[in-house]
């Protein structure tokens, strides 16, 4: 937050973020970012003939193939969750994107006016841009975005909760006081 301006902070949580990674679609942006052979076959390697069965009571199914997710517990699925969404921060442009683990954080700063109106107007229509790209991305990467979870913060050190409506698609994003 700069001095006397307003930023909005945009949570986005994606549904069962690591079960939802898309090998291929993983793979071809490894391929973008010209990772070295050996080590592309190798997480190939490890994504592939991959089987999971449903236990339901006493019932069993038979096995099937995964082709989506990355293994919950490995300590290689947060890094290629991230690398999986490196190509986000071109996507969304000049504002302050911050993925970590399976979370997604952007900031979003007004230039700065004497008048307090335009730069929630500012918040207001650059942050609906931004949720429509973000979930514009999310669906040609085949991440469904949890709407319910994904939320806006408003800082501002003089006025208590300006309201501000950002939408992502036709959903009112809700604006909370804090987040965790």
């Amino acid at each position: 937050m700069i001095a006397n301006i307003p930023t909005a902070a945009t949570h986005v949580d994606y549904q069962k973020a690591y079960d939802k990674v898309w090998h291929k679609g993983l793979i071809v942006k490894l391929n973008r970012l010209n990772i070295s052979a050996g080590l592309l076959k190798l997480i190939i390697s490890w994504l592939s003939d991959r089987y999971a069965y449903v236990v339901f009571g006493s019932s069993r199914s038979g096995t099937f193939p995964i082709h989506v997710g990355l293994p919950q517990g490995s300590s290689l699925s947060p890094y290629l969750f991230i690398v999986f969404h490196s190509d986000l921060v071109t996507c969304i442009g000049a504002h302050s994107s911050h993925v970590f683990a399976d979370d997604l954080n952007v900031l979003i700063t007004p230039p700065i006016s004497r008048s307090f109106k335009p730069m929630l107007t500012f918040l207001e229509e650059e942050g609906t841009r931004v949720c429509g790209k973000i979930a514009d991305y999310s669906e040609k990467w085949k991440q469904p975005i949890n709407l319910s979870k994904t939320v806006v913060q408003i800082f501002h050190s003089q006025v208590q909760n300006p309201l501000v409506y950002i939408r992502m698609k036709s959903h009112k994003l809700l604006e909370v006081k804090e987040f965790k």
